[in-house]
């Protein structure tokens, strides 16, 4: 899996999740979360967007 892209709100993420998902590539979201707060509190930083390795050229179009 490849990151394509960094998102900084989850609106951005799931949006973009959906158009590629829509063009057929396979998105994960992966949330990246603030270190070093209770666990119960960890609010997410940013959503990275993973996909194939093989895919990442052409997610990347988008």
């Amino acid at each position: 899996m490849k990151t394509v892209h960094t998102a900084v709100t989850e609106i951005e993420a799931v949006t973009l999740q959906g158009l590629l998902e829509e063009a057929g590539i396979p998105v994960v979201l992966y949330p990246i979360m603030h270190a070093g707060l209770p666990e119960p509190v960890l609010p997410v930083e940013r959503w990275d967007l993973l996909v194939p390795d093989g895919r990442a050229a052409e997610a990347t179009e988008f």
